[in-house]
């Protein structure tokens, strides 16, 4: 598996076809709608100040990691959270992994439980943790990037969720189980985010 799910390789959409890379089309809505947005992932700045044009035509023709980064933008650094929120439920809905990752992470750092987990089982993590683990990594490493995530809301509905966590090794590092899944992956944002806001 190496370097195809590599942390660093955000030019791999599992969920895509790579045989629709064929840009050779003159349609906009088809180049635009499959052009490869990986050098934004890894900066997302880059997406929102250098390249609006760019950025603009993406998303009218519904670029899912267009609409991945433009959700990461809105949430983080506009700080407005219901366009956040309908970029990443575009790319999610698309299929794009990163994005049902975000999405659900974000679901439960706002003590919306049910929908977080809704959006981290699509990963199927419980049959390959290796796709919901990659994803993380992806995640963090575009959030890296960004100052200032922390919200004091993600501590609380972290200690929130331990307490309706039933998993008595739910603070084991080498312990993963259907009751503590969610918790661990919320605590592993928090602290992430505070690191981030120091």
């Amino acid at each position: 598996m190496g370097e195809e799910m590599s942390v660093n390789n955000y030019n791999n959409n599992p969920s895509s076809d790579s045989s629709n890379n064929d840009h050779s089309s003159s349609d906009p809505n088809i180049y635009f709608r499959n052009l490869s947005m990986a050098f934004f992932v890894a900066h997302p700045m880059e997406f929102l100040t250098k390249h609006k044009r760019l950025r603009e035509e993406c998303l009218k023709h519904g670029n899912l990691e267009g609409h991945y980064i433009e959700g990461i933008l809105q949430f983080f650094v506009e700080k407005d959270k219901n366009k956040g929120f309908f970029h990443l439920r575009q790319a999610a809905i698309g299929g794009y992994r990163d994005g049902w990752y975000l999405s659900g992470l974000l679901m439960l750092a706002l003590e919306r439980f049910y929908k977080g987990e809704k959006y981290l089982d699509k990963l199927q993590w419980k049959t390959n943790l290796s796709v919901s683990d990659h994803c993380k990594a992806r995640v963090l490493k575009t959030l890296s990037t960004i100052c200032g995530i922390m919200n004091a809301g993600y501590y609380t509905a972290m200690v929130n969720l331990e307490c309706l966590t039933k998993c008595d090794q739910k603070n084991s590092s080498n312990h993963i189980c259907d009751e503590c899944y969610y918790y661990k992956q919320l605590k592993e944002f928090v602290l992430f985010a505070m690191n981030q806001y120091n």
